[in-house]
């Protein structure tokens, strides 16, 4: 009979097979070509050229005076105090300045690369995330397929089942919205493909219409390390908590820089005067000339301390930001543990125990349906069964793999829990 060929066309889901496609060379793909995190290339590059400029004194002033020449003749050799004058000016800056504000910059370079660190991490979790859900998408894709295919052949076994009299119409009917409505699904599958390739290809920086390999097969990984070990590597390697580190460490420089800006600067100058007159009483030595000036700081001390102040709070309050991220970081950590564990679980359980279960009762209510021995309720049920649990398996399995991309985009792991 024809419902026998069913028995060889029941989907097995087994977690032997290696992945077609590698998520994590998909994600260096895109930190060498997205333009976001080139953009925070070039940033951070522009900080580093402009921090090697940082802390340099002003230039010397070079200057040249036509002094004191009669205005009736604006000759140099009528007038004692006449000449021709050179001077050389240079200003002092404060004790330390060149040294604080070359700290300054180079933590504010340490930020930026951080900052671009950061969001390598996070790109490689959204690629990721984008290639497994994608994956996901396709493997439901292929089962919906081919329950769909065994569905039909059920609604014509059953159809004639029912032309003899041996089933009731609504086991038809039934069947024919179990088709309709796994067609329907075929039609998500295909517009989440569309949707999460095209995320995915601007993340690379590629053509949208191109097309991504996925396994055939997902292998579900278990859980490695425990959220308390994970939390040490965060602390150590996140980039995020790193840039907050290094911005509260510059505005403690910064504050640091405006402490010794308070303090005024040093104008030393040095002025030879060329002289031409020659009298009986003055000979018409060249004179020289050595000064300097101090500012008053009146106003600019209270500017200085103000801002001092401004930046004491800013380092408090970006130490307040990584205590808050380090809490963030531990509570992410923790759910991302449970949730890969419990998928682990999940998808070992249903692979060795469920899945078989339900394939072997399926199999076995075929056969009694085919003979008469079991009704069609218990054939449909055991059909939709398989189905809810060969997607849930997928869905578990894949979600390993998930949450080992965020438990390593969280703690700034490059190497843990990494997709075999």
């Amino acid at each position: 009979m024809k419902i026998c060929i069913l028995l060889f066309l029941l989907v097995a889901v087994s977690p032997s097979a290696q992945a077609a496609g590698d998520p994590l060379e998909l994600a260096d793909e895109a930190i060498r070509k997205n333009p976001g995190i080139e953009a925070l290339r070039s940033r951070s590059q522009a900080l580093s050229e402009i921090a090697g400029s940082v802390g340099t004194w002003k230039d010397p002033m070079l200057g040249i005076e036509y002094v004191n020449a009669p205005v009736d003749s604006f000759r140099l050799d009528r007038s004692p105090m006449s000449g021709l004058q050179f001077s050389l000016q240079q200003t002092f800056p404060e004790w330390g300045w060149s040294k604080a504000s070359k700290e300054v910059a180079e933590s504010r370079v340490e930020a930026s690369r951080y900052a671009t660190e950061e969001a390598q991490v996070q790109l490689k979790r959204n690629v990721e995330e984008l290639y497994w859900r994608l994956a996901q998408s396709d493997l439901l894709h292929r089962v919906t397929g081919s329950h769909l295919e065994r569905t039909q052949e059920l609604l014509d076994a059953v159809q004639m089942h029912y032309e003899v009299g041996r089933v009731g119409q609504n086991a038809v009917l039934r069947l024919g919205v179990l088709r309709d409505r796994l067609r329907d699904d075929l039609s998500d599958f295909e517009r989440a493909d569309r949707q999460i390739s095209a995320g995915l290809s601007g993340a690379l920086a590629r053509p949208i219409e191109k097309r991504f390999d996925t396994p055939d097969e997902v292998v579900p990984i278990p859980v490695e390390g425990s959220a308390e070990q994970w939390l040490d590597v965060a602390i150590q390697e996140r980039p995020g908590l790193k840039q907050i580190r290094e911005e509260a460490r510059a505005e403690g420089q910064e504050a640091r820089l405006a402490r010794i800006e308070t303090r005024p600067d040093v104008n030393v100058w040095a002025k030879y005067r060329l002289r031409t007159v020659s009298t009986p009483t003055d000979d018409g030595t060249d004179f020289v000339s050595v000064g300097m000036s101090v500012p008053i700081p009146w106003g600019s001390r209270k500017q200085g301390l103000g801002r001092e102040a401004a930046h004491r709070e800013a380092e408090r309050g970006a130490r307040a930001r990584l205590e808050a991220a380090v809490d963030r970081i531990e509570s992410e950590l923790h759910v991302a543990e449970a949730a890969w564990a419990r998928a682990y679980e999940k998808a070992t359980s249903y692979h060795e125990s469920l899945i078989p279960s339900a394939r072997a009762t399926l199999e076995a209510t075929l056969s009694d349906f085919a003979v008469g021995k079991a009704d069609f309720a218990s054939l449909y049920e055991s059909e939709v069964e398989l189905l809810m649990l060969e997607n849930a398996y997928i869905t578990a399995a894949v979600e390993t793999h998930l949450q080992s991309a965020n438990a390593r985009s969280i703690s700034g792991s490059s190497s843990l829990g990494k997709s075999k």
